[in-house]
């Protein structure tokens, strides 16, 4: 049997707390569009605060999808069992926060750059103080932009963190990748055109961005 088979099988079998994480979870564009793009955000708001809808929604935010690079032989359990851990820590960090992390240290050097006082401030009311520093302690991918604007590399950040995303979303075998997209905003979510080495190092930076989450919640508890 497949990964994807097997997903598929544990999909159908999934607890109702577990269809109801994802209902919740999902933003109301992606709900509207699984359901009718026509239904108004009111609407799309009361369905998912109704628990009996859960079970049945649920299922229509996972499209079959033919199997992906992100695949893996259903008898490496190891690597599944890895994957799985991965996407839980994923699946409970606040999604924006954390292409906010990547992209500032994919923008790394170009945070470096920026020196002058009103700049900082106005970029890390963008981005927030938080990315900000981040970045600040990576060593960055994107070459150093010397002449811009806060607004500009803030935009960049942004487009590249979630650039990041993508990547990581397609890392993962269906439809594992499918529950994280669906929390997204359709428009936040293009594939990027990245070369194979940019992508690799965007599945790097994984891990740092998941430690410093994981740090922020339990500085919060």
């Amino acid at each position: 049997m497949s990964t994807e088979s097997t997903l598929r099988s544990e999909w159908k079998e999934m607890a109702p707390p577990d269809a109801a994480r994802l209902v919740l979870a999902t933003h109301p564009r992606r709900l509207a569009d699984a359901l009718d793009s026509r239904l108004s955000v009111a609407v799309i708001g009361r369905l998912q605060g109704c628990p009996r809808l859960h079970a049945r929604i649920a299922p229509l935010l996972i499209q079959p999808e033919v199997d992906g690079p992100g695949d893996v032989p259903a008898d490496d359990a190891t690597a599944l069992a890895n994957r799985r851990a991965t996407f839980e820590r994923l699946f409970q960090v606040d999604l924006k926060q954390a292409s906010s992390l990547a992209g500032a240290a994919w923008h790394a050097r170009s945070l470096r750059q920026m020196i002058r006082g009103r700049d900082v401030a106005d970029l890390v009311a963008q981005i927030g103080q938080r990315a900000h520093a981040f970045g600040l302690r990576r060593e960055g991918v994107a070459p150093a932009l010397r002449s811009v604007a806060p607004g500009a590399l803030a935009e960049r950040i942004t487009r590249d963190g979630y650039a990041c995303l993508d990547v990581w979303f397609s890392s993962f075998p269906q439809p594992m990748r499918q529950q994280l997209y669906v929390r997204l905003p359709p428009e936040s979510a293009e594939s990027s055109e990245w070369s194979d080495a940019q992508r690799r190092l965007a599945l790097g930076l994984i891990d740092p961005v998941l430690s410093e989450l994981d740090e922020l919640m339990n500085a919060s508890a």
